[in-house]
């Protein structure tokens, strides 16, 4: 938490999920959660974006192409019963070996980076559930 502070990235800890949340991504239309967890093994940093249950069938057919576009993130897809469905992007890092504050900045600002992107890209594509959103019909065909 200290090298988030030194790096003036704006977060706040969780206690109902114990996750470092990420403000700057939280705030972004669209971003349901943003966090780091801190495993055993490493840093998971993943966010939660809505997703408009009209378009999953044109985003399952573009999963592959967004994984391949952005290969620092896993992106798929989760389908709750009583919940809209969620594009869950992950990032991960291993600390078994140690970190630098470096590396690890490196791994934040990078993956904030490409999750602002993809957001975007989801956004143009008309797969995210936002607020007052006019959506064309060519955009989820």
């Amino acid at each position: 938490m200290r090298w988030l502070q030194q790096a003036r990235i704006e977060h706040y800890v969780c206690d109902q999920c114990h996750g470092i949340h990420i403000v700057s991504l939280q705030s972004v239309d669209g971003i349901q959660e943003s966090r780091i967890f801190v495993e055993e093994e490493g840093l998971l940093f993943s966010s939660e974006l809505e997703v408009r249950p009209s378009a999953m069938l044109p985003l399952v057919a573009d999963l592959g192409r967004l994984n391949m576009q952005y290969p620092s993130l896993k992106v798929f897809l989760d389908i709750i019963d009583d919940n809209l469905p969620r594009l869950v992007v992950g990032h991960t890092i291993f600390t078994n070996a140690g970190l630098t504050v470096e590396q690890f900045l490196l791994f934040v600002q990078s993956t904030i980076a490409a999750t602002h992107e993809l957001v975007a890209e989801c956004e143009r594509s008309g797969f995210l559930n936002l607020a007052d959103i006019q959506v064309s019909p060519e955009s989820v065909h």
